[in-house]
């Protein structure tokens, strides 16, 4: 099926995109955030991907939430394209509680390069079309 996106006006907060079927029924929420060095190695996960994620995300959890966590990957001066992830916001909300429960004062959205994939592209885009078949919260 297609997808409708729009764009909300000014003051909706935490929404960049909405997005619903192209028939109508249930519409999600989409959050934008892109990075340019949102890939790194650690020596406990291996190669993960991250991205500043605010705190407010914690509370932001909810089924219509998504997060489109974008990185750009050297471009456009590099030869290889942006990827683009589609993360459900309890994932993200699950993250950011254990950066608070560490205590940590810049929290980061992160996941293995390994999980990524479930996220990564088509795959995401997937689960994010599958939820708008939801019913609503």
């Amino acid at each position: 099926f297609h997808l409708l996106v729009a764009l909300p006006r000014a003051g909706v907060p935490g929404t960049d995109l909405f997005v619903s079927k192209e028939r109508g029924g249930r519409v999600n929420r989409v959050q934008v955030k892109t990075g340019t060095q949102a890939t790194k190695t650690t020596k406990a996960e291996g190669p993960i991907y991250l991205w500043h994620t605010s705190y407010k995300s914690i509370e932001s959890n909810d089924n219509s939430l998504w997060y489109a966590y974008v990185w750009l990957n050297n471009w456009p001066q590099g030869e290889l394209s942006p990827e683009i992830f589609f993360v459900p916001s309890s994932k993200v909300a699950e993250c950011i509680k254990g950066c608070q429960d560490d205590g940590d004062k810049v929290p980061f959205f992160w996941m293995t390069v390994a999980e990524a994939k479930k996220y990564k592209g088509r795959p995401g885009l997937d689960a994010l079309m599958e939820s708008l078949n939801s019913p609503e919260p």
